[in-house]
This record gives C-alpha cells, structure tokens and sequence, in this order.
C-alpha cells in the first residue's frame, strides 16, 4: 500500500533518533503560542456566533482578518522553534561520541 503525506503518523519520524535533549525554553514558547492560538480561535469564534447568540454585531472583516494572520505569524513562530529543537537534538546525536566532556550536558550546550 502506498503511503501519502496526510496519512502519515506525523509525530514519528525514521531517520531521527526518539530522544534528544532540547532547550525547555523553545517548549515554554510553543505553548505560549499554543494558548495564544486557542485565544484567536475563541473571539473568532464567538465574533461568529455572536449575532445568535447575543444581539451583538460580530467583528468586522478586518478585524477577523488580523487575527487570523496572528495565527499565521504563530505557526512559523512555532515552526522555528520546532526546526532549533530539531537542530538542537541532531547536534546532541552527534555529541554523544565526543569525550572529555566538562559536565554532564552535551558539548553542543557548553
């Protein structure tokens, strides 16, 4: 059966190694970015349903579009947080057959 790229796991990956050592200060920003985004999506959200639901007039296009170009700007934040965990677990791989380290982190991080 042929594989395609929507149908995929996309959370595993052959050719990296399962674990690495990562900067948590890159995971605190993706989810920083993560509440941010869940933000957007409910005042859009509500700005749709608010005709309905309360008489209100619903936010206007631009405003709408603002935020939707926020999300955007979030997602290739979180994408270069992504690619300088990725870079930082291969050069970690790469480390691990270096000796003489000066403490326990690996020499990529000293």
């Amino acid at each position: 059966m042929q594989t395609h790229p929507l149908t995929e796991n996309p959370w595993s990956v052959d050719t990296n190694p399962e674990y690495g050592l990562v900067p948590l200060s890159n995971l605190y920003n993706i989810d920083r970015a993560r509440y941010a985004i869940a933000s957007i999506a409910r005042l859009v959200g509500n700005s749709a349903s608010e005709p309905d639901a309360t008489g209100s007039q619903p936010l206007d296009a631009w405003t709408v579009a603002a935020l939707m170009g926020g999300v955007e700007g979030l997602r290739d934040h979180m994408g270069a947080m992504t690619d300088a965990m990725l870079e930082s677990a291969r050069a970690c791989a790469q480390d691990a057959g270096r000796a003489d380290p000066t403490h326990d982190a690996p020499a990529s991080m000293q």
